[in-house]
C-alpha cells in the first residue's frame, strides 16, 4: 500500500517545483523517501532543469517522519543485504551536494525531518505563519537526518537550541492540557 509521494512538474523557466504529496501534514513515509530520491535524480539529470524547489502539498510542507515507518525502516535494514536499502545520509548527502541549486519553499508546517530536508536545500524561503521545529526530542529521539549539526550552522547556537527545546516544550504542554 503506497502511504504517500511526491510529485514534480518543470515548468518552461527549467524550475522544477519537487513537492512531497503525502496527506494529511505530508509526512515522510517510506514511500516518500524513495519518490523523493527518485524525483531529486531525475531533475539533476534532466537538461532542462537548472533549479529545483522542494514543497509540500496543501500548505504543509512536511511535519516530519511517519512514526508508523519505524517499523518499514527496520524491515529494510533487515533486507540491506538484498541491495534494496537507501540511506537517509546518502539521499541528504544528495540533496545537499547536488550541482543545482534547490530552494526549500516552507508552508505550514516542517518539523523533525521535513525541517532537516530544508536544510540541505543551499536556500530556505518561508511564510511568516511558518512553524519549524525538532520535536523528536519530546520522543526521547536525537533527530536523525543531521538536524543537530545543520540546525546551528544555520541560525546559532542559541537559536537552535530554542527551536530542539521550545518545541519539545511545546508538545509537552500539550499533552498535560490532554491529561487534565
Amino acid at each position: 500500500m503506497e502511504k504517500g509521494r511526491t510529485e514534480m512538474e518543470v515548468g518552461p523557466d527549467g524550475v522544477a517545483v519537487i513537492a512531497v504529496a503525502n496527506p494529511p501534514v505530508n509526512a515522510l513515509s517510506i514511500d516518500v523517501l524513495y519518490s523523493l530520491k527518485d524525483r531529486y535524480e531525475e531533475a539533476l539529470r534532466r537538461n532542462d532543469v537548472k533549479a529545483i524547489v522542494l514543497t509540500g502539498r496543501g500548505g504543509i510542507f512536511s511535519a516530519g517522519l511517519d512514526i508508523s515507518a519505524f517499523g518499514d525502516i527496520q524491515r529494510k535494514l533487515a533486507e540491506q543485504i538484498k541491495g534494496d536499502y537507501m540511506w537517509v545520509d546518502v539521499m541528504t548527502d544528495m540533496l545537499e551536494d547536488a550541482r543545482k541549486p534547490s530552494v526549500a519553499a516552507i508552508d505550514g508546517l516542517a518539523l523533525g525531518g521535513g525541517l532537516e530536508f530544508s536544510m540541505v536545500c543551499q536556500a530556505r524561503i518561508s511564510t511568516p505563519s511558518t512553524k519549524l521545529g525538532l520535536p523528536e526530542l519530546q520522543l526521547g529521539l536525537i533527530p536523525a537526518f543531521g538536524g543537530t549539526q545543520r540546525l546551528p550552522r544555520l541560525v546559532g547556537l542559541t537559536k537552535a537550541l530554542e527551536m530542539m527545546m521550545v518545541c519539545s516544550f511545546s508538545f509537552f504542554l500539550l499533552k498535560i492540557n490532554f491529561l487534565f
